[in-house]
């Protein structure tokens, strides 16, 4: 085989890995949620600002949570919308700066981005990156998280925690509290 052609082929496997490399957290990959004490269990974070109104509910299902998304008022112009579950509630004065970072339970960060095809790595918190941006003015949205657990005992517990809303350009624009609903 000729040397440059050897090398070509050499460096093309390399840059082939480099951009499959697996991005995890230091506590490895999420693990998928099996154990929700109440299935059917229903917590809601309700959205009544002067702008952005409406809900975001998570059910305990038997894998993971489901979570419906029903809000409008986002500006076209500010979006997409990133969504998240971060670390605390929203404190009583509503400062959405005050819940903290995203969900991040098993250490990974928020960089690189998180990998839609690898959901298994990415934040807990980060339900944007694992289900899509929005644009707005309203979202209406059903799906799955099979890493994010109404179960107190596990790494992805996701109750009492802020929902929070960023515009385009990461500005948290709206949040509101899970809270259970008796």
């Amino acid at each position: 085989m000729h040397p440059l052609l050897f090398l070509t082929a050499g460096l093309a496997t390399l840059v082939t890995a480099q951009n499959n490399t697996r991005v995890t957290g230091k506590l490895g990959d999420a693990r998928q949620v099996k154990n929700n004490p109440v299935i059917g269990e229903v917590w809601v974070a309700k959205f009544d600002g002067p702008v952005v109104t409406g809900t975001v509910t998570a059910v305990a299902n038997t894998v993971g949570v489901n979570y419906t998304i029903d809000v409008t008022g986002l500006p076209v112009e500010k979006g997409p919308y990133k969504y998240h579950v971060h670390a605390r509630p929203v404190p009583v004065d509503g400062n959405c700066t005050e819940t903290g970072g995203h969900l991040d339970s098993y250490l990974r960060g928020d960089s690189p981005p998180c990998d839609a095809t690898q959901p298994m790595t990415c934040e807990i918190g980060d339900l944007s990156g694992k289900f899509g941006l929005e644009k707005g003015p309203t979202i209406n949205k059903f799906f799955n998280d099979p890493y994010s657990a109404l179960n107190i005992i596990n790494l992805g517990y996701i109750g009492d925690r802020g929902i929070v809303f960023h515009d385009g350009s990461s500005a948290r624009i709206a949040c509101a509290t899970l809270k259970k609903v008796a």
